[in-house]
């Protein structure tokens, strides 16, 4: 039996590793988001899986990690021996080691000290248990302020296997379109001729609105899920620092810095995703939309 061939697209709407892998879109997308906020959602967190999209997360411009508190038992699930053919350099820049244990310790050593900036925030999703993976684009460096622009929802997790090998499934939504991606020839197949020759008394323009209408309610939907879901998460920064502080003395017999020590004052509040305090906040509260009054009607009912 023949295998079923995807479409041919130039930008792949679907990623399944096989065809596309989230590595590669992700890696497109970061190089073009410096500056501006990042909502990541994830059961799962590996170091290889960061050490991947580690260099496009340092240039974002705000960041929230929503985790499942398994992340805490699982950071270090996959092999380090499995990373030498998909990465050749440190997060930091210098050249692997061939120490596997100091090529490891230099990754931990490397996340804390991205998490520990100020403009990443960390929260763990306890209630209900977390089973959801998602990536939220957003157009400047305030989340609160607008829908994202591009959205990648599906099944990998933010690990090395969930970023290339796995056979996954991963849906990019743009609210941005061009003509190309709604061509009457690509859609000849997906209409009747009577909606096709409705199409053909718009202008283009027109069809690119009537394209772009469903994912922009999606999106407002997934801001206002993943902002109900942020709402009611607990903070977990201090938590996932000391466990892999506590992780590096335990396994690499390296001692804990008395300033990450876990128990210390915990970090001054930072705005509501924002980079510092200087970062532009809209002055008055944000009406509910719709979908967030839609949705915690849903909720209550």
């Amino acid at each position: 039996m023949n295998a079923i061939q995807p479409p041919n697209m130039t930008r792949s709407l679907l990623l399944d590793n096989q065809q596309a892998t989230l590595n590669e879109t992700l890696h497109h997308l970061l190089a073009q988001h410096a500056g501006r906020a990042l909502d990541i959602c994830t059961t799962r967190l590996t170091l290889e899986g960061w050490a991947l999209v580690c260099d496009g997360l340092q240039q974002v411009g705000n960041l929230r990690l929503l985790l499942n508190p398994t992340v805490l038992a699982t950071i270090e699930d996959e092999p380090l021996a499995d990373m030498h053919t998909t990465r050749t350099h440190h997060p930091l820049g210098t050249e692997r080691s061939k120490d596997p244990q100091e090529e490891r310790l230099a990754l931990v050593e490397a996340l804390i000290a991205f998490l520990q900036q100020n403009h990443v925030q960390v929260r763990f999703a306890e209630r209900p248990p977390l089973h959801a993976r998602c990536f939220l684009f957003y157009a400047d460096q305030d989340s609160a302020r607008s829908a994202p622009q591009t959205a990648i929802v599906g099944s990998s997790d933010l690990t090395r296997t969930g970023l290339l090998t796995n056979a996954e499934l991963n849906v990019v939504h743009r609210a941005h379109l061009t003509h190309d991606d709604i061509t009457l020839k690509r859609l000849r197949g997906l209409l009747e001729r009577e909606e096709r020759t409705l199409l053909l008394q718009c202008s283009q323009e027109q069809r690119l609105l009537a394209a772009r209408l469903p994912t922009l309610l999606l999106l407002e939907h997934l801001t206002t899920w993943f902002a109900h879901h942020w709402e009611h998460a607990t903070d977990g920064k201090g938590r996932l620092i000391a466990h892999l502080q506590a992780h590096k003395a335990q396994y690499y017999s390296a001692p804990l810095r008395q300033h990450d020590q876990p128990g210390e004052a915990p970090e001054q509040a930072q705005p509501p995703h924002g980079k510092d305090a200087s970062a532009p906040h809209s002055g008055t509260p944000r009406k509910e939309t719709w979908a967030e009054h839609d949705y915690t009607q849903r909720q209550q009912g």
